[in-house]
């Protein structure tokens, strides 16, 4: 996937971009959460709990909004994004990188 500007540019009035950015946080937060299921998760099950999204301003018409999952609770979330399970490999589910997509459609469209 190329760069974010290079997909998605938004003009919007500059009052309107905390808010704009808030929301966008929220969808990508759900969209990432939908490609996982219910006690996803290795041991504890809890990678679906753990997704979180962040904002934050790089100037006054610009923010940043970041998708992750918390390491620090959830820190198998790797070997899903790698496909690896117990001893074996299965198809590797890139929740973070669909979840994106699957915002970005929504906005584009």
């Amino acid at each position: 996937m190329g760069e974010i500007t290079d997909i998605i540019r938004v003009y919007i009035v500059p009052e309107l971009l905390d808010d704009f950015s808030k929301d966008f946080s929220l969808d990508l937060r759900a969209n990432i959460k939908d490609q996982l299921y219910d006690g996803h998760g290795y041991d504890t099950g809890n990678l679906k709990r753990n997704i979180r999204t962040d904002v934050r301003p790089l100037s006054k018409t610009s923010r940043m909004i970041t998708g992750y999952y918390d390491e620090g609770n959830a820190d198998y979330g790797i070997f899903v994004i790698r496909g690896i399970r117990g001893k074996g490999r299965v198809a590797p589910i890139d929740f973070l990188g669909d979840g994106l997509k699957a915002t970005l459609e929504a906005y584009i469209n």
